[in-house]
């Protein structure tokens, strides 16, 4: 019985344990890997998120995994060494890689400054384009959205020498000569793309020629790691309006994207917390205002994640919604566990009252065996079996099974037993009378 009892508290306290360490599992912080390209802002802005969510204690922790360029960080969200990767749309979407939130919209700014006679991209067929490079695209990142351009307007992109450029060596490029043209893909209005316009302008020694891509939504249709965009007339200031009028032109997005493995509960919190930080990372990194929700468009070319769309369409769960079937089952099996354990403790009791009612009975046959045994040795293996009576009394009283009453009437039988056996051995050890014969006198 001890056994028993001591097997369903250890039973017990490992149910608790288990519970116990299911809800600090739950409460721990989630540490998310983040792939971002060295010394870019999607460094700036996740350094700067990693800080805000571990200030604010939140259920989610970033850490940056810091890559060369946005090709490798789509292949370390692929190799699973990162959980999360910012990534470029035009450049490399990693297989397997599903949105989280848009960092950022990128347009494609054609070009022209004021000295070359680019005005459309058919003007472009045997001209040299520089593609202003940042060292996170590596050396052809940007071609593949030129070539899509060129594509449309039947310039065959072999006519078209592309000529890398960082933006230190624009200047000098547009003053030689060297391009006829510039491609520059960044977000408008952005500092990188202000400060390329006015090197263009400044070098070109006037106001600069934007080229359009009128056929914007076309390609994107087409190409779906695309997308049509429009630039507001004056978005890169400028005495004269940079540019003159609305630019219609062609796009990629900067997305920070998760495997589609990532727990959809994690991936929705995770998308309330970077949305509801945003205004506080922008103080650190002003081009994080510009990160934007994603469309929860379920045929998407680019899919959304499900615990981003989840949490977008307000239809995340709970705690208690996501684990509830666990919770129920666990309860059931709790129940049976401690309804089962109390049929079998009752069972035992039930059996060891029933061993006492032997024990008791027993004792009482032995005073009335004490009271008419007719030899010592009977009375001997009487005593004997009262000794052994008297353990068994003890051991069921050492699990606590024998109520005050029960102890009280054993020990008054054994008391009966013990007197009715020294009584009985004093009858045998008295002297033996002879028969008194009476004497006469003078006899």
């Amino acid at each position: 019985m001890r056994a028993l009892k001591l097997a369903a508290a250890g039973g017990a306290f490992v149910v608790i344990g288990a519970l116990g360490a299911a809800v600090y599992s739950y409460e721990r912080p989630t540490v998310l890997r983040v792939a971002v390209t060295r010394a870019s802002a999607d460094q700036a802005i996740f350094a700067a998120a990693a800080q805000e969510l571990a200030q604010d204690k939140t259920s989610i922790r970033l850490k940056p995994v810091v890559v060369e360029t946005l090709a490798e960080s789509a292949r370390a969200l692929e190799d699973q060494r990162a959980d999360l990767a910012v990534v470029r749309s035009d450049v490399a979407m990693p297989s397997g890689g599903q949105t989280v939130l848009i960092m950022r919209r990128n347009a494609a700014l054609l070009v022209a400054p004021a000295s070359s006679e680019a005005r459309s991209i058919e003007d472009l067929r045997g001209k040299k384009v520089g593609v202003l490079l940042g060292e996170e695209v590596g050396k052809t990142g940007g071609q593949s959205l030129l070539d899509a351009a060129l594509a449309q307007y039947d310039v065959p992109s072999a006519s078209v020498r592309k000529v890398a450029l960082a933006l230190e060596d624009l200047p000098s490029a547009i003053s030689h000569g060297e391009v006829d043209a510039v491609l520059v893909i960044e977000a408008p209005g952005s500092a990188a793309a202000a400060s390329a316009i006015a090197a263009i302008a400044e070098a070109g020694g006037g106001a600069p020629n934007f080229i359009p891509i009128a056929e914007a939504k076309a390609i994107a249709q087409r190409s779906p790691n695309f997308e049509a965009m429009e630039v507001t007339r004056g978005a890169f200031g400028g005495a004269q309006p940079r540019p003159a009028a609305d630019l219609d032109t062609l796009g990629a997005s900067t997305r920070l994207v998760a495997r589609h493995s990532l727990d959809n509960q994690t991936v929705a919190e995770l998308t309330r917390l970077l949305l509801d930080e945003r205004p506080d990372i922008a103080v650190q990194v002003p081009v994080a205002n510009r990160i934007e929700a994603p469309p929860t468009d379920k045929g998407a070319a680019l899919p959304v994640h499900p615990g981003t769309i989840a949490y977008l369409d307000d239809e995340e769960k709970g705690f208690f919604e996501t684990y509830s079937d666990f919770i129920y089952i666990g309860a059931m099996i709790l129940s049976l566990f401690g309804t089962g354990a109390a049929a079998v403790v009752a069972k035992l009791n039930r059996r060891q009252g029933e061993d006492f009612e032997r024990i008791l009975l027993r004792l009482m046959e032995i005073i009335r065996h004490s009271r008419e045994a007719a030899r010592l040795d009977a009375l001997d293996e009487l005593e004997r079996e009262a000794d052994e009576l008297l353990a068994m009394a003890l051991a069921l009283d050492a699990s606590h099974a024998l109520s005050g009453n029960r102890l009280a009437a054993t020990g008054l039988a054994l008391n009966q037993v013990r007197h009715a056996i020294a009584d009985r051995r004093r009858f045998f050890e008295a002297p033996v009378r002879t028969r008194f014969a009476p004497r006469l006198v003078n006899e």
